[in-house]
């Protein structure tokens, strides 16, 4: 005899780590060997007995250790215990018969159960009723509302209450069995009475279940057949071609996998979507395995696999249908159809495509697997081009067969000024290629080595969705030069080529939120101020094939968290952001997101001017510094005349700044060259209006160089050498060591130095 009163007794000891204990060594071996005899006679081999028992064990074990005792303290762990009869079915369990002894409602339970999907999938078509009125009137019906408790549901009303659960999407699993009190004595033979009662009267119910797990094994099979396909895949999309590459499939919640997939163009990311791979869907609560195509968060296609389920070959033929607002869906669905035809997938009835013909005895396509997915992927472009959703439109061309693919600045780009200006049909072609952008640079007169041109470019297109580096360095290291190089160098430009996809925006110390970005309504003019950042993001959307450089000039003059927040956010997170609520505003769309062609690039420096970058922004970016300068290279670069009259100042200012680099107080190429420039102008005056060689040398220094100069105690030993190599090389009555004469006095009596009195 079994005494469920002291069962309840059990499930309500306090201590944790005593009740685990108690039940599992009351329970699980009972129950385990009673359920595993009663499954040799009722299910043969093909099955295994699971129970709540490593659960158990293992809570007591947390329970005595210190580091997790706090956290089982108060656990409802132990308050019931459970024995199964489960199936495996390629790696899943299925459950076909459960008894629950549950002491926290006190009650026995033994019941097959279905999924929310499994049962409403009965609903829809039509046999939940029918299946319910074959069971026996004391079966009865439960809804779970909690790991520890269920609420029995009338027969009568259970359609009505799931149909009711479906716009909250609460999806319960639903149980189908036997129940009595958890008191008094019962023999064990009783209880495996009621569990073949049940087993018996549940039939259907269980055999549902297993041919739904059946149906969605097989249909998984199909599903991997398409996420296998990896490989790169070669498309053609109104008239110009691109380039698939499919990620790594990856689990995103239970029973859904995602593989994301990115379209390029010469390396240049256009867009970017994913293929969904469902056991079942949420919103309808359909049990149907379905694939998904979302192109940029917008799902547009969403195919039935099961439909392919069937005793011989079958052909996959997917409705297409619009559901847009202010948009005639029609028209939308005779443009898509059509623009499938000139992309030679077969359509019929004009609201039918199709994309394989699957043989179910040889569970394989008969079709080239890279084809299908790459017809799933183009038809799933071209919907999302026509429905613009996402404010997604590819490059068109009339002729779809072939033809040039070379695109042309459009003559009127919307509100993006700056490409309306002088460009119309000048062709901008970009390339990612590192070699072909690396040669560019090198030809260029600027100085910069390949290490710092590589990083750049890992760092600007190691993600798909995105760009964004920030450079820091001393002034005048060519932060911004490197940008505009980079940015000319992608289009095949020379840096002196005034590129319409590059903006160089002097970021202000005044801008405090998105609206020094993204722009705003005025109230007083009654129009949107309209900024030159969202200038470059609407026309980036308008030519999602090419990529856009934004620079934002000294960009922490400001605080970069507060107007560059909502930018982060919208790419990270990959939602638009809100623009306007104004419904009388034409060009400027009321929301905006961040498309993959725009790459960010932030310079900064670092003195009493600007502002420290928070940890929100510096995790967001790659961040390198420009602080080694090549003066051999940058010198080796300047015009032969100049390097010949002024080698012996080269090589003092090389000397320089060779002693200020230690202490991070060096000068950068912008310094470098403008003293170069002066000091060659100097020279090529009248002979009785020029001052000394050395004169002009110790000028350039004493403006350039020295007003930069500060310190404390830190730097006393380079200024004692600073004041010995002016006296040697410019004299004691130069300016540069009388500057420096008076530092070192300062720093003697007050600790700290610098140039300015």
């Amino acid at each position: 005899m079994i005494n469920l009163s002291e069962y309840q007794r059990i499930f309500e000891i306090k201590s944790t780590t005593e009740r685990c204990k108690t039940v599992y060594d009351t329970m699980d071996r009972v129950w385990k060997e009673e359920l595993d005899e009663l499954a040799r006679t009722l299910v043969g081999q093909d099955y295994r007995i699971a129970t709540y028992g490593q659960t158990l064990m293992t809570t007591y074990h947390d329970s005595l250790n210190p580091k997790y005792a706090d956290q089982k303290k108060d656990t409802s762990i132990g308050k019931r215990y459970f024995a199964q009869i489960v199936r495996k079915i390629s790696g899943t369990d299925v459950t076909l018969l459960t008894l629950e002894f549950n002491g926290v409602e006190k009650q026995l339970y033994v019941y097959s159960e279905l999924s929310f999907y499994q049962a409403y999938e009965l609903i829809r078509t039509g046999n939940l009723n029918s299946m319910l009125g074959e069971l026996e009137p004391d079966i009865k019906t439960f809804m779970r509302t909690s790991a520890f408790t269920k609420d029995e549901i009338e027969r009568s009303i259970l359609e009505q209450t799931m149909r009711d659960m479906m716009k909250p999407r609460n999806r319960p699993w639903i149980y189908f069995g036997l129940v009595i009190p958890l008191e008094g004595e019962c023999a064990v033979t009783d209880i495996v009475n009621l569990l073949r009662q049940t087993w018996e009267q549940t039939a259907a119910i269980r055999d549902c279940a297993l041919e739904d797990k059946y149906q969605t094994v097989r249909a998984a099979h199909i599903m991997e057949l398409i996420s296998s396909v990896e490989a790169i895949y070669q498309i053609s999309l109104l008239g110009h071609s691109y380039q698939i590459h499919y990620g790594v499939v990856e689990n995103e919640k239970s029973g859904t996998r995602k593989q994301s997939f990115t379209l390029k163009r010469e390396g240049q990311t256009i867009v970017q979507g994913s293929f969904d791979y469902s056991e079942y869907d949420v919103k309808s609560a359909s049990s149907k395995p379905m694939l998904g195509v979302n192109v940029e968060g917008n799902n547009h296609i969403y195919a039935n696999v099961a439909v392919l389920l069937d005793d011989d070959r079958k052909e996959w033929w997917i409705q297409k249908s619009f559901k847009t607002q202010n948009q005639d869906n029609e028209d939308l669905k005779a443009r898509a159809i059509e623009l499938l035809k000139q992309h030679g997938i077969s359509v019929r009835e004009d609201n039918e495509y199709f994309m394989g013909t699957y043989v179910n005895a040889e569970r394989r396509f008969e079709e080239d697997l890279a084809k299908i997915k790459g017809d799933f992927a183009c038809a799933a472009l071209l919907f999302a081009h026509v429905s613009g959703r996402g404010k997604l439109k590819f490059l068109e061309t009339k002729d779809l067969s072939g033809g040039s693919d070379v695109a042309v600045a459009p003559k009127n780009a919307g509100n993006a000024g700056k490409f309306n200006e002088g460009v119309e049909g000048l062709e901008y072609n970009s390339n990612f290629s590192f070699s072909v952008i690396y040669d560019a640079i090198q030809n260029c007169s600027l100085t910069f080595d390949k290490d710092l041109i590589r990083d750049l470019h890992l760092n600007l297109t190691a993600l798909d969705d995105k760009h964004f580096v920030i450079l820091s360095g001393i002034s005048g290291t060519g932060k911004t030069q490197l940008a505009k190089l980079y940015a000319n160098a992608v289009y095949g430009m020379s840096y002196e080529a005034d590129n319409p996809y590059l903006s160089i925006i002097p970021v202000r110390p005044d801008w405090t939120d998105a609206t020094a970005l993204f722009g705003y309504y005025s109230s007083f003019e009654h129009r949107y101020m309209i900024t030159e950042f969202l200038k470059v993001l609407l026309h980036a959307h308008e030519e999602r094939e090419k990529p856009h450089f934004i620079v934002l000039d000294e960009m922490n003059l400001a605080r970069v968290e507060y107007y560059l927040s909502d930018y982060l956010s919208g790419v990270e997170s990959h939602k638009e952001i809100p623009l306007h609520n104004r419904e009388d505003l034409e060009g400027i769309p009321s929301r905006i997101s961040i498309p993959p062609n725009v790459y960010l690039i932030g310079t900064v420096n670092v003195d009493e001017t600007t502002h420290s970058i928070s940890d929100k922004v510096l995790d967001r970016a790659f961040v390198m510094t420009l602080s080694d300068v090549d003066l051999e290279t940058f010198w080796s670069r300047v015009d032969d005349g100049i390097r010949a009259g002024l080698q012996d100042e080269f090589l003092f200012l090389k000397r320089l700044h060779g002693w200020l680099a230690p202490y991070h107080l060096h000068f950068g190429y912008r310094t470098m060259n403008e003293m170069i420039q002066k000091m060659s102008r100097h020279i090529t005056l009248d002979v009785e209006h020029q001052a000394s060689r050395k004169a002009m040398l110790d000028r350039v220094i004493s403006e350039k160089v020295l007003p930069k100069l500060r310190g404390d105690d830190r730097i006393a030993e380079l200024l004692v050498e600073l004041r010995e190599a002016f006296a040697a090389h410019l004299g004691e009555e130069s300016a540069s060591h009388g500057h420096i004469g008076r530092m070192e006095k300062e720093l003697m009596r007050y600790g700290a130095t610098q140039f300015w009195r």
